[in-house]
Formats: C-alpha cells, structure tokens, sequence
C-alpha cells in the first residue's frame, strides 16, 4: 500500500467550501441567496440546538429539530438580511431571523428553502427528507 500525499488534502483555496445559490420566490423582486455550511458550522449549530433533560433520573441529550433547522437556515440565509431590524419589524418578528423567513415564504416554499440548504452543505437528502415533512407540518 502506498503513502499518499498529505498535501493533497491541504486546501489553498477555503472558498471551495464556501458556495452560494440564488432562489427565486415568485413573490420577491430579488432571489434569496444561500450559502453552504461547513461541518464545524453544522456541529456548532447542533450543540446550540441540543438541550440536556432529566429522565428517569438521568441526564439526556436531546436535539431540538425545530430549532436545528431555524437555525441552519438562518446562518445560510445570505439574502435578504433576516436580521435586518425592518424586514424583522415589518413581519412582526422581532429578534427572530428564521420566523421572518417563515413568514415570507409559503409552506412548501420553507420546505423547499430548507432543502437546498441541505444540498448546498453537502447533506445526503434522503434521511434529511423526514425532518424536512416534519418541519412543514
């Protein structure tokens, strides 16, 4: 067996890891951007989207779908700022990027957003699917 080279997994260029897509909602003048999510970004969002219970005297994990997929959509949400204190004020969401995304866009319209989220950071969709039907409902 030979040794492969190290440096051939040594990125120059990080920006590979870093893509971008635009869609279009039909009810927007401008298409939303989204961005893909590096695996330390999905690990962090994870630890932040987990909270620890008590059962049967023992101390659990346990992962907040909702809040795991609010979030990803927020930190890959480039376009429009769902930040931005007038888009939050105008749909009533105050401090709360994903509500404002959800309340722009239709149900299938999240799902949909919430997918090409997935493909971007690399997600295989088949498992991710059954999170996504669950979000929508």
């Amino acid at each position: 067996m030979t040794q492969k080279s190290v440096s051939a997994f040594m990125l120059q260029d990080t920006s590979v890891l870093e893509e971008t897509k635009e869609i279009k909602f039909p009810q927007f003048g401008e298409a939303f951007v989204i961005r893909s999510l590096t695996a330390d970004e999905f690990d962090n969002i994870t630890k932040r989207s987990t909270r620890r219970t008590k059962q049967n005297g023992a101390m659990v994990k346990e992962v907040d779908q909702n809040k795991l997929v609010d979030t990803l959509v927020s930190e890959a949400v480039v376009t429009p700022d769902l930040n931005n204190a007038g888009l939050q004020e105008h749909y009533g969401t105050i401090g709360n990027a994903a509500g404002t995304a959800r309340k722009m866009l239709k149900a299938g319209q999240w799902g949909d957003l919430i997918k090409e989220v997935q493909d971007l950071s690399g997600f295989d969709q088949e498992p991710l699917d059954e999170l996504v039907d669950e979000v929508k409902n």
